[in-house]
């Protein structure tokens, strides 16, 4: 079924699995309040894992450092999957990173060229926010963590949306256009594919996964305002990163590091200057 306005499918679970390749649960929501608490209460309840969580409408969507990701119905891809990971929640470091080069190959896979990373969780097309990732870990012991990585990803937002977000935002809709052949269930199978993958290559390969997050990200030697709370700011360069995910910046001539809890990050345009 399509909607009026909207001019998406309805999501299909059986549609999705036909892309996955391998044994997942899957979940889906028509509406709920994030798909992350879902995932969450289920792992902590014994299902069965990997479990993906989908819902056509969040009304409490979650965001990094306590905002809200809007999530209008039958407009985006809401998918949160349930991974335990054989190692301790430290060794987790990056993930987000790993996460963000997973979607950037879906958005290149079905036309979307320019999509780009903004540490630690943003995936970008030519400036603006199209997806946005959100991990959170639970039953953690010495030897095995449980992550929930949480995406949204703006398929095709309503024009009331655009008043919002607290940044330029945009859609694969508005990026393909009408002729795009990006259906939604074919975009949510091969995003949830390529995420499995990122988790089981992960702990081996990290390394590997940072290397191409690099090529994709669009702040690296660029300049940069870190935000530190409401009052405090800084402006410096990005340099680089840590395996663990943390992020290099040189500020007035001397690099420091930072990690995600800690700032926000804002690439400077020329016309900030």
């Amino acid at each position: 079924m399509k909607h009026p306005g909207f001019m998406t499918e309805d999501l299909d679970l059986k549609e999705i699995r036909r892309y996955l390749g391998r044994d997942c649960g899957l979940v889906l929501f028509e509406k709920t309040d994030s798909t992350n608490q879902q995932a969450l209460s289920k792992a902590r309840k014994g299902q069965a894992l990997p479990l993906a969580c989908f819902a056509e409408q969040q009304t409490q969507g979650r965001g990094r450092r306590g905002k809200v990701w809007i999530s209008p119905p039958h407009s985006s891809i809401y998918l949160s999957l349930a991974w335990r990971f054989k190692v301790p929640v430290n060794e987790l470091g990056g993930l987000s990173l790993a996460i963000g080069v997973a979607v950037v190959r879906v958005l290149k896979a079905i036309g979307l060229e320019q999509a780009g990373l903004k540490w630690p969780n943003d995936v970008l097309v030519g400036g603006r926010k199209i997806a946005g990732i959100l991990i959170e870990t639970t039953q953690n012991t010495a030897a095995a963590t449980t992550a929930i990585i949480g995406i949204g990803l703006n398929f095709k937002m309503p024009q009331a949306a655009s008043q919002l977000p607290d940044q330029p935002w945009t859609d694969v809709f508005s990026c393909l256009g009408e002729a795009s052949s990006a259906e939604r269930n074919r975009v949510a199978g091969l995003l949830l594919k390529e995420c499995m993958c990122i988790c089981e290559r992960f702990v081996q390969f990290r390394d590997e996964l940072m290397v191409e997050y690099r090529q994709y990200d669009i702040c690296l030697q660029q300049p940069v305002n870190i935000y530190l709370d409401e009052a405090r700011s800084l402006q410096g360069t990005v340099t680089g990163f840590e395996a663990n995910g943390a992020i290099r910046i040189e500020v007035d001539g001397e690099e420091q590091l930072f990690n995600s809890a800690d700032i926000s990050l804002r690439k400077i345009n020329h016309a900030d200057h």
